[in-house]
């Protein structure tokens, strides 16, 4: 429903629910997602500004999104209508490789937010009543 990358890890979303899977398949480009890209290799000048816009993916250009530093070895993407190899190929361009992908975010529904805090990996919860993408 939500694509992610075979070699990724993170938030995925299973339902039954008509309204749930018509909005993450109908307005899927128009969502939000926040992606922990772990990254190696030396950033090319103005690496994270070309990240962020003007970039290409199978030829089209990609539409800007934010990328924040997180530390040495990862980079914080919030992209929307985000497609399976973008990411790796977006890397690429500004010579960096990526090493893990890790989704915490789609829209305003964040991985790790239990009704007793931080899930493990693995772990499920339903979606309370007003909780929306």
């Amino acid at each position: 429903m939500v694509p992610l990358e075979a070699e990724a890890s993170g938030l995925i979303v299973l339902t039954h629910d008509g309204r749930v899977w018509r909005r993450l398949t109908e307005d899927l480009a128009t969502i939000e997602q926040e992606l922990l890209v772990g990254v190696e290799g030396r950033l090319a000048p103005y690496g994270l500004h070309k990240l962020a816009q003007g970039l290409t993916f199978e030829g089209r250009e990609l539409p800007p999104c934010k990328v924040s530093w997180q530390n040495e070895t990862t980079r914080r993407f919030a992209i929307t209508g985000v497609m399976p190899g973008q990411l790796r190929a977006m890397c690429a361009q500004v010579g960096l490789a990526v090493t893990t992908i890790r989704r915490q975010r789609i829209g305003r529904i964040a991985i790790g937010k239990g009704p007793e805090g931080a899930m493990p990996p693995g772990q499920w919860r339903y979606l309370p009543v007003g909780e929306r993408f």
